[in-house]
């Protein structure tokens, strides 16, 4: 059996962590190791980590906190596989995840990473399936750079990758303080086939602390993206669709000033 690195960053997140941690360790694929990126906790992390007796835990301690795509990088940096998945601290994967996502991928050869939808719990209590069934499945699997420009349907949790495609996509963009996840994938896309597993396996809890209350970061990704992958925006005909698109958000957060500079600023850099 091939063997899996995954990784999970995590930030003074010991109260929800060993949820995190235990749907890993109970996967009914166990030929795994577990990295735990430790991204300079001031919590009880350490203990909490010490707490759980399984030989196949890394403790990896950042001297200062850095950011997610910091300590994803670090997991990145001492992953022994070839196959790598991603957790995260306050999310849930099924029993069988890591299971049935080895027997799909190692089927398919010319995929170079493989997600699943990801069911999202809002903090209301209702939950909806990311992506949803209204996006077609062209634009989920295959050759989905296209459609990865304008949005990004890939979850960081539900993600299964062969270590060999960062050869070329390289690894998360640590400049960004959002959004490093689609920067990420948007890559690989580019150079690579993405693959599609329907059935949900992962639960995602929305964080008090997301893309919703960073939305100066969240613009600065977007007008980074579109500076970076320009010739791609053009080539594809949604250069002037996107920048709208953004301007015109921005201007209804009556932000329009800012966020027209910032993107000027990305795309005089390119």
């Amino acid at each position: 059996m091939e063997k899996v690195s995954v990784i999970i960053p995590t930030y003074n997140r010991a109260d929800v962590l060993a949820d995190s941690v235990r749907s890993v360790l109970q996967q009914s694929y166990a030929n795994f190791e577990l990295l735990i990126v430790d991204d300079g906790s001031t919590d009880n992390t350490d203990t909490m980590i010490e707490s759980v007796s399984d030989e196949r835990i890394r403790y990896l301690k950042m001297s200062e906190n850095k950011g997610v795509a910091a300590a994803r990088n670090e997991g990145l940096r001492h992953a022994r596989y070839d196959y790598i998945a991603f957790q995260d601290s306050d999310d849930y994967w099924m029993p069988d995840k890591l299971e049935k996502q080895m027997a799909f991928l190692t089927q398919r050869p010319e995929a170079a990473l493989l997600y699943c939808p990801y069911i999202c719990q809002k903090a209301d209590g209702s939950t909806l399936f990311v992506p949803g069934a209204n996006i077609p499945l062209s634009e989920k699997q295959g050759k989905i750079y296209p459609y990865m420009l304008k949005r990004n349907t890939i979850g960081t949790p539900s993600v299964l990758l062969r270590r060999k495609c960062l050869e070329s996509a390289g690894f998360f963009n640590e400049s960004l303080t959002c959004l490093e996840d689609w920067e990420f994938f948007l890559r690989i896309a580019r150079d690579h086939e993405i693959a599609f597993q329907e059935e949900a396996m992962v639960r995602v809890n929305l964080s008090k602390d997301g893309v919703s209350h960073n939305i100066s970061g969240y613009y600065a990704a977007r007008c980074y993206m579109l500076a970076l992958h320009k010739d791609a925006f053009l080539q594809y005909g949604i250069f002037q669709e996107c920048t709208k698109e953004i301007l015109e958000s921005a201007e209804k957060l009556g932000i329009l000033s800012q966020i027209s500079t910032m993107m000027q600023y990305y795309l005089q850099q390119t």
